[in-house]
């Protein structure tokens, strides 16, 4: 007897249950021990089963880090929308990147701290406008100048030295980890300061 079709709800659980236990092989072993068999082992089905949540290995991997980003660029959305006033949308969209950075370290480091090595053949670039993060930074850098509270410069160069300077800072303490750098907290907040003084528009009288 043929079992009954998953509902969509059930559909999503799944698919999230085999995402989680792919993540735990992940933290275990690294990512080459994130097989389908092993994966489908873990869950307690067969591998033919995790083709029809995922059509191969390599769209689960991507799945690892891609399903909690998009959740976090939705958020992105929502925030930007709803904050008009283009200093409170920078600052907001930083602290998001940064809370997520920090609150899921796994994610971050796979999706955004990954070294390609020597042997691997590096990827064809893509339009940054592709990427969420940077082109609401880049609208809010727009929206900022035009009502002459942000700096001048062009914006794709703003956004981007932003979000190279908090992922820098994101990055320093796990690639410097041997040292004794400044709490993380600390040097995120100092840099986020550093980074909203550095882009407001110098006024007369302003340091």
């Amino acid at each position: 007897m043929a079992r009954p079709n998953l509902t969509d709800g059930q559909r999503a659980s799944r698919r999230e249950r085999i995402r989680v236990e792919a993540m735990g092989l992940y933290k275990e072993n690294g990512i080459e021990s994130v097989s389908i068999r092993d994966v489908a082992h873990r869950v307690g089905v067969s591998p033919a089963s995790i083709y029809s949540f995922f059509k191969s290995r390599q769209a689960l991997i991507e799945a690892l880090w891609l399903d909690p980003i998009l959740v976090l660029l939705a958020e992105m959305d929502r925030l930007a929308q709803a904050t008009p006033d283009p200093v409170e949308r920078i600052g907001g969209l930083l602290d998001l990147y940064v809370e997520f950075a920090l609150s899921n370290p796994e994610i971050y480091r796979g999706a955004l701290l990954h070294v390609r090595s020597g042997k691997q053949v590096p990827p064809t670039p893509r339009p940054l406008d592709q990427l969420g993060f940077y082109r609401l930074l880049r609208q809010a850098i727009a929206d900022g100048q035009a009502k002459q509270c942000f700096r001048s410069g062009d914006p794709t160069m703003l956004a981007q030295t932003l979000w190279a300077s908090v992922h820098g800072a994101i990055a320093l303490p796990v690639h410097m980890e041997a040292w004794q750098l400044a709490d993380q907290h600390q040097l995120l907040a100092q840099t986020r300061e550093i980074l909203m003084a550095g882009i407001m528009l110098q006024t007369p009288g302003r340091a």
